[in-house]
This record gives C-alpha cells, sequence and structure tokens, in this order.
C-alpha cells in the first residue's frame, strides 16, 4: 500500500481476518512489541482489539497512534519490528489511517464499556460518496444513550479497508439498543451497494500508552 506523507497525526491499523492461530501467542508479542516502542519519539499509545464473538470476520485489530508518518517510518526503519501478523493469519488488512472525524459524547465507558470497530470495503476512489451516506447514520448514533464517542479513520494512499470507524459505548446493551431503533435501521437501510460494511463488538485485550517524559 502507498501511503502519502501525513504532518499531522496519524494511526497504524492492523486487522487479522479470521481464522487466527495461537491468539494468545500473538497478544502477548504484541504486548511485549510494544512495550519497546514507548520510548520512541511520536509513539502515543496502542490497544490490540479482540473480537466478542469467535464467528465474527475480523477477530483482531491492532490500533496505534503516531504523532506522524514520519515518526512511524522512523520506527519501522530502526527495525522495531514485532511479531509477523501473518504468522497467525491467512489474510491481514493493515494501512496507515487519519481520523477525518470524531465525535465524544463527554460520557465515560465503565467496566462494561464495549468498542465497536466497523471496518468498511469498498473501492478507494468511492470514499467521499460514501462518507456522504455514512454520517446521517453517525449523527444518529453519536445521539444515542450511552454513546461514549467514535473515530472514523481514513487511509492514506490505497487500502483494502479505506474506512475503519472505532466507537465505544457504555456497555453491550446500550450498542444493542441503538441497532433496535427504527430511526437508526432506517439511516442504516441507504448504505450504498458498493460498500460492505463489518461492523462488531470488541474488548480491550492489551494496551500500551507512550511513555511519559
Amino acid at each position: 500500500m502507498s501511503t502519502k506523507h501525513e504532518s499531522g497525526p496519524v494511526t497504524l491499523i492492523a486487522v487479522l481476518e479470521a481464522p487466527v492461530e495461537n491468539t494468545e501467542e500473538f497478544i502477548a508479542g504484541w504486548r511485549t512489541h510494544l512495550e519497546l516502542l514507548r520510548t520512541a519519539p511520536g509513539f502515543r499509545g496502542a490497544r490490540l482489539h479482540r473480537a466478542l464473538r469467535a464467528e465474527h470476520r475480523f477477530q483482531l485489530v491492532a490500533v496505534a497512534d503516531w504523532a506522524s508518518t514520519a515518526d512511524l517510518a522512523a520506527a519501522a526503519a530502526g527495525e522495531r519490528g514485532g511479531p509477523g501478523a501473518e504468522a497467525y493469519a491467512k489474510t491481514v488488512h493493515r494501512g496507515v489511517y487519519r481520523v477525518i472525524g470524531e465525535v465524544a459524547s463527554g460520557q465515560r465507558a465503565d467496566g462494561a464499556g464495549v468498542t465497536m470497530v466497523n471496518a468498511f470495503e469498498l473501492p478507494n476512489e468511492r470514499v467521499e460518496e460514501f462518507l456522504d451516506a455514512w454520517r446521517p447514520r453517525a449523527e444518529r448514533a453519536s445521539a444515542s444513550p450511552g454513546f461514549v464517542d467514535f473515530r472514523m479513520h481514513q487511509a492514506l494512499g490505497e487500502a483494502s479497508l479505506p474506512l475503519v470507524n472505532v466507537a465505544h459505548y457504555a456497555s453491550v446493551e446500550a450498542w444493542k439498543a441503538l441497532q433496535a431503533d427504527p430511526e437508526f435501521q432506517a439511516r442504516k437501510a441507504v448504505n450504498p451497494p458498493y460498500a460492505t460494511a463489518n461492523p462488531g463488538l470488541f474488548e480491550v485485550v492489551a494496551e500500551v500508552a507512550a511513555e511519559v517524559v
């Protein structure tokens, strides 16, 4: 995947498609790798998510935030390599993204909070067209009880998953209530035929914060 230069914050996202072998081994290796990155210039933190349903198409989603593509490239050039995801899953979707939209309700999720990751498959050249149809849905979701926040990420350059939305809800029940909302369903119904959504609920199984200097 080609990636254009980005001077502002960027996010590295890796999505492991089922089946995933030796999941616990991968999680342990990912955590060890990211601990080494805590002192890297520009590293802002990372989270590894595991799907709550074993049958979900995407089983692991790694999200790492960086101050810029230059910092990310410098870390890669320094051979700070982690566990090779391809050794654990036949299909791995990886890309560098920027946040193009975010909303926070001000509510904080407690221990019952859940993460929703929705990775969209669509032609890269139709992203802007798709976003016009997606925004009304996002507006309804952000006004729902139990909504905490969301960030929509757009890939820099070509990517198999051009858009990845990461949202948080106060509980699984809050997310299910949104899915049962007739108005939300009506807005989802206008999803363009050229786009495939892959929503799923995830738990954070590993998290590494940047070292505070």
